[in-house]
């Protein structure tokens, strides 16, 4: 029984995680309650500040589902893309305030997707056994399905719940309301520009055969922390 509790253990790094992204919370949901009971939402910011609620929630899911098999290291990057991305991107308005910010978040998305694709691979495979080639192919498939699956949701938010995730309707010269798919396009080559980074990265990290981060990122996905963990009590108990 105590073993199963150590696989819960909150280091102090993944407590104040914890804290900084209950806060986070807290503040994009109070954002979007006064957007609820006030009916002003300028910005369309309805959807977005609910789903950002619930997005830095997901790591207290994860610990409570998971422990330390997910890492202390996948945690903390999480919640900081999300703060990057999201908090400061969207409901925070950045990329209103900064026309390069939202294509730099895409470009960053890219990269990151990638890293989504390395994270699985190192779980379901023996990475050591792995070829190159399939590593590419794997990391590049995720990162650019992560691209499409973000913007269908963009395509129904606009579509269906009347927010401008993909930019304000356009009125043409029959009277007709559209909306331009350039935003759309230039959010998916963006995506590509970091996937393509991270593939140069990975490429140069074997090549190399040095590390270049990378080969730490690799170490830390594929650990078992809960093996280890289980490993070190039964050495102690011997």
């Amino acid at each position: 029984m105590q073993k199963d509790k150590s696989l819960y253990r909150v280091s102090p790094l993944r407590l104040g995680v914890f804290i900084y992204s209950g806060l986070a919370a807290c503040f994009t949901l109070s954002y979007f309650l006064y957007i609820v009971i006030s009916g002003n939402d300028p910005y369309n910011k309805f959807m977005t500040t609910l789903l950002v609620t619930f997005m830095f929630l997901v790591p207290f899911f994860a610990h409570l589902i998971f422990g330390v098999r997910v890492s202390d290291f996948v945690i903390t990057f999480y919640v900081g893309f999300l703060t990057v991305a999201s908090l400061l991107g969207q409901v925070l308005r950045f990329n209103n305030h900064f026309p390069w910010y939202d294509k730099f978040c895409h470009f960053a998305f890219g990269y990151v997707g990638a890293l989504v694709g390395l994270y699985i691979m190192c779980k379901l495979a023996d990475y050591r056994k792995t070829r190159p080639a399939l590593v590419f192919i794997v990391t590049f498939a995720v990162s650019m399905a992560c691209a499409a699956c973000w913007e269908v949701m963009e395509y129904v938010s606009s579509r269906f719940l009347g927010q401008t995730a993909q930019g304000s309707p356009q009125e043409t010269v029959s009277g007709a309301l559209i909306v331009d798919i350039t935003d759309t396009m230039l959010d998916i080559i963006s995506n590509l520009g970091g996937a393509l980074l991270f593939l140069a990265h990975y490429a140069l990290h074997k090549g190399t055969k040095r590390s270049l981060l990378l080969g730490a990122v690799i170490k830390d996905f594929c650990a078992d922390p809960a093996g280890d963990m289980r490993e070190r009590e039964e050495t102690a108990a011997e």
